[in-house]
C-alpha cells in the first residue's frame, strides 16, 4: 500500500468514526430520497446510488456545523441539508456523463450507457428537483438562497467550459473562471450552509465558504492532473477524457505555456487534431510532463491556502479533519 492509499484509508477511518451518526443520518435521507413508486426510476436511482464515493461535500458540510458549534437539534438539519448537497452534486455527473460520452463512473457504467440520453438528462432533472424540494422542507429561506445560487454558478461554470472549448480557449483566466463554478460553488456552499446551521457568525461562515472554494479548487486541479496519470482501473472513469473532449485543463496549459517554439506547435497540432488517437499520442509523449508538475504545484498552494482560513476556528478535532482532506485533496491518486 502506498503512502498516499495509506493515508487516504486513514482518514477516511477517522472521518467515519467522528461522523458515523451524522453520515448514517445523511445515507437514510438519500435512500428516503430515492424511493419511488415507479421499478424503472428505483432501478435507475439505485445505479446512480453506486456513484457516491468520497461523499466528500457532505462530509465537509458536516465537519464545518461541528467546527461551528452545532447542537444537537440542528443535527437533523444538517443532514437534511448535506442529502441536497450530494444530490445536486449526483444531478451534474449524471449530466456530465452525457457532456463527455463518458463509459464509466466509480467503476460502474454511465447512466446514458446502461440506458439511454433521455434516461440521464431526465433523471438529473429529477435529482435537482427532489434536491431543491428537500431543501425547502427545511423552512430556511437563506439556505434555498445559497443552494440555488451556488447551482446557478455551477451550471454557468459548465456553460463557460463549454464556450473555452468551442472557442479553443489557451487563457488561465477562462479555465479558473470554470473551475471556479464548476467545482468550487459546490464545496463553497457545503462549508458555508455547515457553517450556518451549526450558528457561525456571518464572518466565520464567510471564511468556511473560502476554505470551501479554494479547496474545491484545489481537487479539480487534482482531477485533471489524475485525468492525465491514472488508469480507468484506478480512477474508476474514463481516463483522458478530457484531453478526448479538447478540453483545455491547467496540465495543457501549462505545458502549453513552459514548452519550446517547437514543442508548442506539436501539442497545438495533437490537442486540435480531427484524428481522436492523436490525443493519446499527446498524453504518451511525455510532452505534457511540466504542465502536469506546475500544475501539481498549483494545487498544493490552493489547498495551503484553504487551510489558512480555518485560523480563526480554536483547534479540535473537527478542524484538523477538515485540515486533512484539504491536504489528501492534493495529493489524492483517485
Amino acid at each position: 500500500m502506498t503512502v498516499i492509499e495509506s493515508t487516504r484509508v486513514r482518514l477516511k477511518q477517522r472521518i467515519a468514526d467522528v461522523l458515523a451518526e451524522d453520515l448514517i443520518a445523511v445515507r437514510e435521507e438519500l435512500s428516503r430520497q430515492f424511493r419511488s413508486p415507479s421499478m424503472f426510476v428505483r432501478d435507475v436511482a439505485e445505479h446512480v446510488g453506486r456513484f457516491q464515493g468520497k461523499q466528500i461535500r457532505p462530509i465537509l458540510l458536516l465537519l464545518s456545523s461541528r467546527i461551528s458549534g452545532i447542537a444537537g437539534g440542528h443535527r437533523r438539519q444538517a443532514a437534511m441539508l448535506a442529502a441536497v448537497v450530494e444530490m445536486i452534486h449526483a444531478a451534474t455527473l449524471v449530466h456530465d456523463d452525457v457532456i463527455d460520452d463518458a463509459d464509466l463512473r466509480r467503476h460502474v457504467s454511465t447512466v446514458h450507457r446502461r440506458w439511454n440520453t433521455e434516461t440521464s438528462v431526465l433523471f438529473g432533472d429529477y435529482l435537482f428537483s427532489r434536491a431543491f424540494h428537500l431543501a425547502a422542507t427545511t423552512g430556511d429561506a437563506e439556505a434555498c438562497r445559497l443552494i440555488g445560487r451556488a447551482t446557478n454558478r455551477t451550471c454557468e461554470g459548465e456553460l463557460n467550459q463549454i464556450g473555452a472549448r468551442l472557442e479553443q480557449s489557451l487563457s488561465e483566466r477562462d479555465y479558473f473562471r470554470v473551475v471556479y463554478g464548476k467545482t468550487a460553488q459546490l464545496f463553497a456552499v457545503s462549508c458555508r450552509l455547515g457553517a450556518r446551521v451549526g450558528g457561525a457568525s456571518e464572518a466565520l461562515q464567510s471564511q468556511l465558504s473560502q476554505f470551501g472554494s479554494r479547496l474545491g479548487i484545489a481537487f479539480q486541479i487534482a482531477d485533471d492532473v489524475l485525468d492525465l496519470t491514472e488508469t480507468a482501473e484506478s480512477t474508476g472513469k474514463d481516463s483522458a477524457n478530457d484531453l478526448a473532449n479538447q478540453r483545455m485543463t491547467l496540465p495543457v496549459l501549462r505545458a502549453l505555456r513552459l514548452a519550446s517554439a517547437d514543442d508548442r506547435e506539436k501539442i497545438r497540432g495533437l490537442l486540435f487534431s480531427a484524428d481522436p488517437s492523436d490525443q493519446q499520442v499527446l498524453r504518451e509523449s511525455g510532452l505534457l510532463q511540466q504542465g502536469i508538475e506546475s500544475a501539481r504545484q498549483s494545487c498544493e498552494r490552493f489547498a495551503e491556502r484553504a487551510v489558512r482560513c480555518l485560523r480563526s476556528f480554536p483547534d479540535s478535532e473537527e478542524r484538523l479533519l477538515l485540515e486533512l482532506v484539504a491536504t489528501y485533496s492534493a495529493h489524492r491518486s483517485e
